[in-house]
């Protein structure tokens, strides 16, 4: 019987060492770390019916953070005034809460407000702004689990679509409503239904895009801007006149050197060209002439124009008389006329 008592106590002893060894932490310290949760690996879980919690502004953090007494006071009017259901008032008092203090705390409770109140889209955007322009330390009053998960259960109930442009800087529109410049957002949030999506940008063609998109849908759009070119363009009324002259002249060898006949033969091809173009100019607008003066002057030019022709002719028949190698060259002039107009225009391509 002693030993049996003996044997109990020894086993008791055992027991409560072991109890007191396991409860006892390994690190002196760790009873005084505080151990956060790993971040979640897996998407967010968003609820079809999400409640939202409204926000205690007594609290030191809050304190702190809305440091405008002003600002505290609009927001605890507001959360008064939803609570009672006036939900217009209290969004535009939220609304006038963040415009006199624009914190990201501050846009999240008019973002909160939305949605509870329903409104998912004005939501979405406005949840989007706070985590794109702000870092997650700016704000304090909301978790980013929170933020992030009230952000997913309104953008599963809007559309959203994932923009690319070629361009930085594009004015993107949506039926008319600026929603961002391009690159600062990736994405955007619209509507479930079919819209007209719209991107500007100085010096580029307006590019104007039809998308169908439903509820808790994603979808990619790329755009591409052209560039915008001028061109102008002048152009006379009616066709002018036009004189083109064309000369062939053969030569029996590369190397042979040019000789003062083809010079000649040269000059009296456009001499002839002139002449023509004169003469005719001369004879079309003296038929037209309004006075007697104008007449006298048209007159004079194609009597002008006559002279160098024949000049012309002369000096060409001088050079194939003196050009030992034949052939003669070929002298192609074709005129143009255009009644009420007047102009020439010479063309000439040498060998």
């Amino acid at each position: 019987m002693k030993y049996l008592l003996l044997a109990s106590t020894v086993l008791l002893a055992v027991s409560v060492s072991s109890a007191a060894l396991a409860d006892e932490p390994d690190d002196p310290g760790a009873a005084t770390k505080i151990y956060s949760a790993p971040p979640p690996t897996e998407p967010i879980k968003v609820p079809e019916v999400m409640k939202i919690p409204y926000t205690d502004f007594n609290t030191d953090r809050a304190l702190m953070t809305l440091y405008h007494a002003a600002t505290r006071k609009r927001l605890l009017e507001a959360q008064a005034l939803e609570k009672a259901g006036k939900t217009q008032e209290a969004l535009e008092t939220y609304q006038d809460a963040y415009a006199h203090q624009g914190l990201p705390d501050t846009q999240l409770e008019l973002g909160f407000a939305q949605a509870r109140a329903g409104m998912m889209l004005p939501c979405a955007r406005n949840i989007q702004a706070v985590i794109a322009f702000w870092t997650l330390r700016d704000y304090a009053l909301h978790p980013v689990e929170e933020v992030r998960s009230v952000l997913a259960y309104c953008a599963k109930r809007v559309g959203t679509i994932a923009l690319r442009v070629n361009i930085p800087g594009a004015r993107i529109t949506v039926d008319g409503e600026l929603v961002m410049d391009w690159p600062y957002h990736d994405e955007f949030y619209v509507e479930p239904g079919g819209h007209e999506i719209k991107a500007n940008a100085s010096g580029y063609w307006m590019n104007e895009t039809h998308v169908d998109i439903k509820a808790g849908e994603r979808k990619e759009l790329r755009i591409a801007m052209q560039q915008r070119i001028h061109s102008q363009y002048v152009a006379f009324p009616a066709a002018p006149m036009n004189v083109s002259i064309h000369a062939n002249i053969s030569r029996t060898s590369k190397d042979d050197p040019p000789t003062w006949p083809k010079g000649l033969m040269v000059a009296s091809g456009v001499g002839m060209g002139l002449g023509v173009a004169g003469l005719a100019t001369g004879l079309v607008f003296v038929n037209n002439a309004e006075s007697k003066s104008s007449a006298a002057t048209w007159t004079g030019v194609a009597a002008a124009g006559g002279m160098l022709l024949g000049l012309g002719v002369t000096g060409l028949i001088i050079g194939m008389a003196n050009r030992p190698e034949p052939p003669p060259p070929n002298v192609i002039i074709t005129p143009q006329f255009a009644k009420g107009e007047g102009g020439v225009q010479l063309s000439g391509t040498m060998p």
